[in-house]
């Protein structure tokens, strides 16, 4: 029986009849703490890379001055924007756990899940859509120098596919082999880190009519 199936049931049964085991609470409760224990680690390592991005423009080495630093600044709000967005869901979770009747009900648990299952799903696509925007500034943080001269060749787009065209198809091949190995990365990252909670904890819940 899937979970859609037994929340179902559930509904359909008198609250009376439903009793959750005190062991099966332990093991959700033990699960979501793992998730929000994943979830403040990287939301550290997050900070302090903001903190690192936001000082990289005042250090000599990455040249990063005047339009470029205009771009390069807004392409990190849209970062931090995007990473505030997920990682409040998570903040709200979190909350949620600390709460004294979270455990006491399977309406509590269900919300649980897919408050747990919403924000992964929520983490998931800020990570696609900030993709490119990661790449942007590691190409602008690592250019240096070069960095105006690759800008103006694709605001000169169509200029550039005619007189370079190795270097808009080297930039299409390289950027399309980072990207996927990119998905590839966060999603394991998800499983590794989140997904596979929330499968426990989707299993668990499969045990509570028994």
């Amino acid at each position: 029986m899937n979970f859609d199936e037994l929340q179902k049931k559930w509904d359909n049964q008198p609250e009376k009849d439903i009793e959750i085991k005190s062991e099966y609470l332990t093991k959700t409760k033990s699960l979501a703490e793992q998730i929000i224990k994943s979830f403040k680690r990287e939301a550290i390592i997050w900070g302090v890379s903001i903190v690192f991005i936001l000082v990289v423009p005042f250090i000599d080495i990455y040249q990063i001055k005047g339009l470029i630093s205009f771009i390069y600044y807004f392409l990190v709000f849209q970062f931090i924007i995007f990473g505030l967005y997920y990682y409040r869901r998570f903040y709200t979770i979190s909350k949620m756990i600390k709460q004294p009747n979270t455990f006491n009900s399977r309406e509590s648990i269900i919300r649980l899940y897919y408050e747990f299952h919403f924000a992964i799903e929520t983490y998931r696509s800020s990570i696609y859509v900030l993709l490119p925007t990661s790449i942007a500034l590691f190409v602008i943080m690592s250019g240096k120098d070069k960095t105006t001269d690759i800008i103006d060749k694709f605001y000169h787009f169509n200029e550039t596919l005619q007189t370079d065209p190795s270097f808009i198809y080297s930039v299409l091949i390289v950027g399309s082999i980072v990207i996927l190995l990119l998905i590839l990365f966060s999603e394991w990252v998800i499983k590794r880190f989140y997904g596979r909670y929330l499968k426990q904890l989707k299993e668990l819940m499969n045990q509570f009519e028994e």
